[in-house]
């Protein structure tokens, strides 16, 4: 697919992104093995049940809460890891932003749908400030309440002198596995401030020494991952050491955070909870509506809940455009593979786009110098292009 051809699904589609860790680099880690390391141990859990799991699981959950969440902490949101990632949102909802207000039709909502399974807080630490209207669910000023009915509304602006209204654009956060911050509370989701206090208090008193540690330092420094039999091991040696009782805090404490942990089977998980089901309807219901495109960027499809539902209305829906963006080239077997697509699609709608594809595609004089130095599709480089489709299109009155 060429940019031509994507201005023109920005112009007449219904929009929306589907993102995943991949968007969230260089700051935050993907997850890397954690999702295989918990959905073995899980079965190991459910099989019989040993001390030592006990420790790798509170073992595992260390490492993923020190990797994707304890850098969300705002006393750790410094360096330019962080600055260049907040960067890349933040330019992310400015050019969508100003596209939405562009688009020729009059038709279609100024509404963005932002699914996405990152549990982190970057994109509303992104959107703070800006002036963007960013919707994440919640409804009160005091204590808000998390209500997907929220996702339904628009927003009208009326000018001061004149009485003219008209839509803004509206960008819907919906968090797929839920956020660190995050608590129930009477049968509700709130906003809980203070998210890290209880985890971090447990690791305080703990210790990190009580944790198998998930790499291996050569002498040298360098990191390699340990095998699920390295951890297993680790955990063996931990037990001789410490009572697993000690450890039942941390769990207890981490299991607070109202998310989805990084396992095969995350829907099973949470199947009976109310809202993560009635999120997983809304991306349905998204993906059937006619004439719509969903724009995928840093998501591997390796949830497979996610990749038949979006597989599913790719095949039901032949209105529907599905382009998804390849960090790498290496990456483009492995996503046909976890999205279940051969060569292509019944509908030939689930196009996925490498960079050098990107490249061939795009080598008229008006395209090439956009895509020339494009080697890797991360958040930067796409919104490099959609930036430029945004300074190609010009508003009715222009």
């Amino acid at each position: 697919m060429n940019i031509k051809e994507l201005t023109y699904y920005i112009q007449s589609a219904n929009i929306n992104f589907l993102i995943g860790s991949g968007a969230s680099r260089p700051y935050l880690a993907t997850l890397g093995s954690i999702e295989k390391l918990l959905t073995r141990l899980n079965d190991d859990m459910s099989s019989h049940f040993e001390p030592k799991y006990k420790i790798a699981e509170a073992s595992i959950y260390k490492a993923f809460y020190d990797s994707v969440i304890a850098p969300n902490r705002s006393y750790h949101k410094y360096g330019s890891d962080y600055s260049e990632t907040k960067k890349n949102y933040q330019n992310y909802l400015i050019t969508w932003n100003s596209l939405l207000n562009k688009r020729h039709s009059h038709i279609l909502k100024k509404q963005l749908n932002i699914f996405t399974t990152n549990i982190d807080l970057m994109i509303e630490d992104a959107a703070n400030g800006m002036g963007i209207e960013l919707n994440d669910g919640f409804r009160g000023s005091i204590n808000p309440i998390y209500d997907e009915a929220n996702f339904m509304k628009s927003i009208m602006q009326t000018s001061i002198h004149f009485q003219h209204t008209s839509e803004i654009p509206v960008f819907n956060l919906l968090k797929i596995h839920g956020s660190i911050n995050w608590s129930e509370h009477g049968n509700h989701i709130v906003l809980e401030r203070f998210w890290n206090y209880y985890v971090d208090e447990e690791i305080k008193k703990m210790g990190d020494d009580r944790f198998v540690n998930l790499f291996n330092t050569s002498s040298d420094g360098e990191k390699t991952e340990k095998t699920y039999e390295q951890i297993i091991e680790g955990a063996e040696e931990l037990e001789l050491l410490y009572e697993t009782s000690e450890y039942d805090a941390f769990i207890t404490a981490y299991k607070k955070f109202i998310i989805v942990n990084p396992t095969k089977r995350k829907f099973a998980e949470t199947v009976l909870d109310y809202h993560f089901y009635e999120l997983m309807r809304l991306y349905s219901n998204a993906l059937e509506k006619e004439n719509s495109v969903l724009f995928v960027a840093g998501f591997s499809f390796a949830d497979e809940h996610i990749a038949t539902l979006t597989r599913r209305s790719a095949e039901n829906n032949p209105t529907l455009k599905v382009i998804i963006f390849a960090f790498c080239d290496e990456e483009e077997d492995d996503l046909k593979k976890n999205i279940g697509i051969d060569s292509t699609c019944v509908n030939n709608n689930i196009l996925i786009i490498t960079p050098t594809k990107l490249r061939d595609m795009n080598m008229d004089d008006e395209y090439k110098n956009v895509v020339c130095d494009i080697e890797r599709l991360d958040l930067k480089a796409i919104n490099k292009i959609f930036d430029f489709i945004n300074n190609t299109i010009h508003t009715s009155y222009e």
